[in-house]
């Protein structure tokens, strides 16, 4: 019978695998979509013209392998017109291309054609040395395309008929079931009818009928399941054939007519003329000699257009019957002399031997192939080891060397990020810590600035009206302070809403009206649409708060800010635009870092913690903030989020609940009235309170002069 035959650490392993592997590959020299595109192109051309015109085409713009697919085809259309002497030239001709190009898949296709061709031509034994090659080539290959696969199929298959054509039905039924196995593995209808039919013809031979039968009504059943005519026509000739063994003539007859009348329709003579002799067979046995007469003068024009030996012996052994039944006996001897020479020419010793001894030839000339390419192996092996043995050595060398280096580098870069991560952890903890720690002298600070509020005492309101307006400054500081180191640890439980985001903003800017028309600035909220969306309150709160805040410091009287809410898609933008001050570049690259303030004529100045806030919330929502400005002309933030609605708690009433946070006003600077008897100071700070406190305490036998002067102060990011 015939058969077929850690995770870094990881990847440098498999460069190694890669690497050794690679030693031996050869490049492929044609992909598969070129090669089917020029199947298809090839299939498209249903002249032998058409294609020879395409194959020198091919040839002289060195597209080797069209010029092959073009000979195949070519070769397959003589082929079916029974012009084998020049199909087979076709068909050489591919076969040498395809040797000097070194593709495989053509040159398997090309030795299956030419054992195709032989067999048509009534030459069993070389077409067997031709399949066999293809088998073998097909057999020690590792391609397991579907081209690959086909190639096997059908070399079986030709061995198969080969086989059953000299009657050894053992090897021929083992050659066309690995066949038909096959073409079930590629899906191939056409292939599966092929070989139920060619099975179906051994049990014939064997004279089993009923399997006979079996196996040709499958193959029936798939060919006309593809509207296969050729193969539709044969299985009815094959159905002839066994009604006829049966003496069933009436019924042999409509079967062999049934398929002679598309088999005339066709150019393939050498099919059509199987179905003449059968019929001018039974007409000879029936005796009705004048239809058999015309069968047998047809099939003989045919027998010598494609010069067919086989054909002409049968078809004059018939001739000879029929003569002979006729009575006419000079021409029954005649004919009688006629099929023995034929037969003689057919069965000739030297023939003979060929076919008896092709096995034995084939298998000798397989068993030297082998032997030399052994030895070519061995030779070739010997030669090249030790360059292997030393070239693997430095490889791997190589290899360990960078797998060591690459884990020493691993480690101390953990190393180093452990302690980095440790630093980072200590210093947000020992910050959270402190601003925890101002937090509560902050309260009682505050909480005892409001029982001096009530005293009757004017001063002493007013002091405690300082401390508490700069005590809630500072408050706050430490609380946006929290609010980033909290946003920066992940510890901070984001509290998601779902509702209405546009009133949401409305309301905030709107807690500001009253402050922004005291300073004469026109605040103004611009909406197309009610946005219902995911947001955290609390995060909306906090970005719109120090937004506002910001521009209503910045933007003098007669001013105006603009906030926009706009739905694009499904990203929501926000933007805050005032025609304040503005900023130079310097200050817009870092008006986002903590602490960091740009130059400014403002005297309502904050501690640069709050936009840093707003970036840090941003980032922890997924969302996006950038600044445009220019100096003299204002400032515009620019907000955008993604508008999502998963959240399942919806918006409450105390969730909006607003208390805006208004610039502080800083104290205006008075010198004090003192005549010119006093002493005199100048007292100059970058704080307006600290200012307007030290002359307080100097007032009464001090002349104070007091002067505000900024620094800039910066932070580095």
């Amino acid at each position: 019978m015939y058969n077929p035959r850690h995770i870094p650490t990881a990847t440098l392993w498999c460069l190694i695998i890669l690497l050794l592997v690679s030693c031996g590959k050869k490049p492929a020299t044609n992909t598969h979509a070129e090669r089917k595109t020029l199947d298809s192109l090839m299939a498209s051309s249903h002249n032998i013209d058409t294609l020879s015109m395409l194959q020198k085409r091919m040839e002289s713009e060195g597209n080797m392998l069209g010029s092959i697919i073009a000979y195949r085809e070519i070769g397959k259309h003589l082929r079916n017109e029974s012009r084998f002497d020049e199909a087979l030239e076709a068909h050489n001709e591919g076969l040498t291309q395809a040797e000097a190009i070194g593709d495989t898949l053509e040159m398997v296709q090309a030795l299956n054609n030419i054992g195709t061709d032989y067999r048509r031509m009534g030459v069993p034994d070389i077409a067997q040395d031709y399949h066999y090659r293809a088998y073998a080539i097909c057999k020690a290959s590792t391609d397991s395309s579907f081209t690959a696969r086909k190639n096997r199929v059908v070399a079986l298959n030709g061995l198969g008929n080969i086989y059953l054509t000299l009657g050894n039905y053992a090897r021929a039924d083992s050659a066309l079931r690995l066949a038909l196995a096959g073409e079930r593995e590629l899906n191939s209808l056409l292939g599966q009818a092929i070989n139920y039919a060619n099975i179906g013809s051994i049990f014939r031979q064997r004279g089993l009928t009923d399997s006979a039968f079996a196996y040709f009504r499958k193959s029936m059943g798939l060919n006309l399941q593809i509207n296969n005519q050729l193969g539709i026509s044969l299985c009815h000739i094959y159905f002839g054939e066994l009604y006829e063994k049966n003496n069933n003539y009436s019924k042999a007859i409509n079967e062999y007519e049934t398929a002679l009348m598309p088999m005339q329709a066709m150019k393939d003579e050498w099919h059509a003329i199987n179905p003449l002799i059968a019929l001018a067979g039974i007409y000879v046995k029936t005796g009705n000699y004048s239809k058999a007469l015309h069968y047998l003068d047809t099939a003989r024009g045919i027998a010598q257009n494609i010069k067919s030996t086989e054909h002409k012996a049968e078809i004059y052994s018939l001739y000879y019957k029929l003569y002979k039944r006729m009575g006419d006996t000079r021409a029954a001897l005649e004919w009688h002399e006629k099929a023995a020479d034929m037969r003689d020419s057919i069965m000739d010793m030297e023939k003979m031997n060929r076919i008896q001894n092709a096995g034995l030839l084939i298998e000798r000339n397989r068993q030297a192939k082998d032997m030399n390419e052994a030895q070519l192996s061995l030779k070739s092996e010997r030669n090249l080891r030790s360059a292997y043995t030393i070239i693997f050595g430095i490889v791997v060398a190589i290899l360990l060397g960078a797998i060591g280096m690459f884990i020493y580098i691993q480690r101390i870069h953990r190393r180093n990020h452990l302690a980095l991560k440790k630093l980072a952890e200590m210093r947000e903890t020992f910050f959270t810590n402190i601003t925890h720690e101002f937090r509560t002298p902050l309260t009682i600070i505050l909480g005892l600035s409001q029982v001096l509020r009530k005293s009757k005492n004017e001063e002493v309101k007013q002091y405690a009206r300082d401390i508490e307006i700069h005590g809630n400054g500072q408050l706050k500081l430490v609380n946006q302070l929290l609010d980033i180191s909290k946003i920066k640890s992940n510890a901070n439980d984001l509290k998601w809403r779902n509702g209405d985001i546009t009133t949401y903003i409305s309301m905030v800017v709107a807690s500001y009206n009253t402050y922004a028309k005291n300073k004469d600035i026109t605040l103004l909220m611009h909406h197309d649409e009610n946005v219902v969306m995911d947001f955290v309150p609390d995060y909306a709160h906090k970005v719109m708060d120090n937004l506002l805040s910001n521009a209503l410091k910045f933007t003098h009287a007669s001013g105006q800010i603009d906030v926009y809410v706009v739905r694009v898609g499904n990203i929501l933008h926000i933007d805050v635009n005032d025609t304040g001050e503005g900023m130079d570049k310097e200050t817009m690259d870092n008006v986002f870092k903590a602490f960091y303030q740009g130059p400014s004529d403002s005297q309502n100045l904050g501690t640069g913690v709050g936009l840093s806030l707003v970036k840090h919330i941003m980032e922890s929502v997924h969302g996006t903030i950038s600044v445009e400005s220019q100096v003299g002309k204002g400032t515009k933030f620019h907000i955008e989020i993604a508008i999502t609605n998963n959240c399942d708690v919806q918006l409450e009433e105390k969730d909006m609940e607003f208390d805006p946070v208004t610039p502080v006003e800083q104290k205006e600077l008075k010198d004090s009235d003192a005549n010119d008897s006093q002493y005199t100071a100048l007292v100059i700070e970058d704080n307006h309170d600290i200012a307007a406190f030290i002359g307080g305490q100097l007032a009464g036998g001090v002349f104070c002069g007091l002067r505000y002067e900024r620094q800039r102060r910066t932070a580095k990011g």
